[in-house]
């Protein structure tokens, strides 16, 4: 193992916020476009089902030792621990068992998505292709393989990568959306994405300064109005600089945290009759644009939040200088460690909505992020679907969330528990640990995503029920990437929505911020349907049927 420089024994926020970089609710990936042909002749309603019991894996998977290229970006823990993650513990281990080792081609940190590009223009791809949502083929994956560049599995799936089938369906009882995502609008089945056992459900949400409300005589605020007298008491009575922290497009696109309460989102969702509708059209934006406007006139917004970033300024929250923000449920207990106040207590708050009885429908719904593909050049098709296909058996899924029994993990009360090994490691942090003896978060597997519970505190694991107070779904949608578009179709809407959120995200921020006069508000309407946004519309309402209807 290559020696880091710097101490390994404090965890740092930004590992932990590694944990969660893939989150419950995943990104959405892209589903295939529309082709002349198909290799497996496949039907759009049609997904593979199996045959028989699934058997384990038949180790190893070849005789004699083989190498396999894959290209991924790597692991931000691993990156002073490791120059290749086929030289971690775990790929170590993967290939005493496969006798496969996997050479990874690592792209430089902040380059993965030109050093894709460049690949998929070179037409030399590695035998395994890591993509994600911005690294992908972009004409889609049915193009893909019609293209001669990634393999169709459909064929070959069903004896070859039975335990990812079976990881498919399992999921499917959570969600369907996520089964059929794994297919391409021409029902092929080209990548196999990483997979959770279980949905994650909320990861991020906001949080509020608890001793502040206390020290007030506050409750928890619930509606808009309970939030607007806490965050005037922050700014008058605490002299907050920055009640609220907002993040640079004034929404928070990942769960619709302010506008939910007006029913809307930042993007499509569904009514009882299955129409899609666009947010930033509807009514309820308005309301929302219009009380974050009245906010920031009353000084109860960070009035720099155009600056801001996803994630909020830190030393915003350590220094007083903030009362409430967005985070992920790992942060509770490090930033009150660093607080200024040793007696800060930050807890999470649930959704605001316009009554305190109001149901809430909308959210993001869990869908599929990154995934591997073969590529359709390699001598090593079959043993490279073996390999992934491992992942999802029980003994690899163990392996790759867990490590080794009596190394990196005992069975406590029948479930797999850490060694200290992982979780009190002398020379790495928890993630660092993680990362080089289990699969890293957000890689292709069947991950366990519970096993990161046991660095979290109980206080900032409940900031999943929170989050999730009140919240039903009923309207949600998955993204548009996994509508079934013909390629001319996906071209045509990604063309207009691009000028249309252009605007969208313009404009919010200016109505936010006063630049602009809400008496102009009918004009930015006019001219988001000027940009094409009905024919948008149209176009992703056509996808989602086709894709409901597989």
């Amino acid at each position: 193992m290559k020696k880091n420089k710097t101490a390994f024994l404090a965890m740092s926020l930004a590992a932990l916020m590694a944990l969660t970089a893939c989150g419950g609710s995943q990104p959405a990936a892209t589903n295939g476009t529309a082709g002349s042909g198909s290799t497996a002749e496949p039907t759009q309603k049609e997904t593979i089902e199996l045959e028989g019991e699934l058997t384990p894996t038949e180790l190893p998977i070849v005789p004699e030792k083989i190498t396999v290229t894959c290209f991924s970006g790597q692991d931000s823990n691993l990156t002073n621990l490791v120059d290749n993650m086929g030289d971690t513990a775990l790929f170590q281990e993967i290939e005493r068992r496969t006798n496969i080792h996997v050479d990874f081609h690592h792209p430089a940190v902040g380059n993965e998505a030109s050093a894709y590009n460049l690949m998929i223009a070179s037409g030399e791809l590695t035998d395994i292709v890591k993509n994600s949502v911005n690294q992908t083929y972009p004409d889609g994956l049915d193009a893909a393989v019609e293209d001669g560049y990634f393999l169709d599995l459909t064929d070959k799936a069903k004896t070859l990568a039975p335990h990812y089938i079976h990881a498919l369906k399992d999921y499917g009882q959570y969600d369907r959306n996520v089964e059929l995502s794994a297919y391409t609008k021409n029902g092929r089945m080209v990548g196999i994405y990483d997979l959770y056992t279980q949905p994650q459900g909320h990861w991020a949400g906001w949080y509020i300064r608890e001793d502040w409300l206390k020290e007030l005589g506050l409750d928890v605020p619930v509606t808009y109005d309970d939030w607007e007298t806490v965050l005037t008491a922050f700014k008058d009575q605490k002299g907050c600089q920055a009640p609220l922290l907002l993040s640079a497009s004034a929404y928070d696109g990942l769960y619709n945290f302010w506008s939910q309460g007006f029913g809307v989102t930042s993007n499509f969702y569904k009514d009882d009759a299955g129409k899609l509708h666009f947010g930033p059209a509807e009514e309820g934006w308005k309301e929302y644009v219009t009380m974050l406007h009245d906010w920031y006139e009353k000084g109860l917004i960070d009035p720099d939040f155009m600056s801001a970033g996803w994630l909020p300024d830190q030393s915003m929250i350590t220094t007083d200088k903030a009362g409430s923000y967005f985070g992920i449920y790992t942060q509770i207990a490090l930033i009150e460690k660093s607080c200024q106040d040793p007696n800060a207590i930050i807890t999470a708050v649930p959704l605001p909505r316009k009554n305190a009885s109001d149901q809430l429908h909308l959210d993001n719904s869990v869908v599929l992020a990154g995934y591997g593909t073969i590529s359709a050049k390699s001598k090593y098709q079959d043993e490279c679907i073996k390999l992934l296909d491992y992942m999802y058996s029980e003994e690899g899924a163990l392996l790759a969330n867990y490590g080794i029994e009596g190394d990196t993990f005992e069975y406590v009360d029948g479930k797999p528990q850490f060694t200290e090994k992982i979780t009190a490691n002398p020379e790495l942090g928890f993630a660092q640990a993680m990362a080089y003896y289990t699969m890293p978060g957000s890689r292709i597997c069947w991950q366990d995503w519970t096993r990161e519970l046991s660095a979290v505190p109980e206080k900032d694991v409940k900031c999943y029920d929170i989050w999730g107070t009140g919240l039903d779904h009923q309207y949600s949608v998955p993204g548009v990437d996994n509508f079934d578009m013909s390629m001319d179709d996906r071209a045509e809407y990604s063309k207009l929505m691009a000028d249309v959120q252009s605007i969208v995200d313009e404009r919010t921020v200016q109505f936010i911020t006063g630049v602009l006069s809400l008496d102009q508000y009918d004009q930015y309407l006019a001219d988001i349907k000027a940009s094409g946004l009905d024919r948008a519309i149209e176009l992703a309402q056509k996808g989602y049927d086709d894709f409901n209807a597989r």
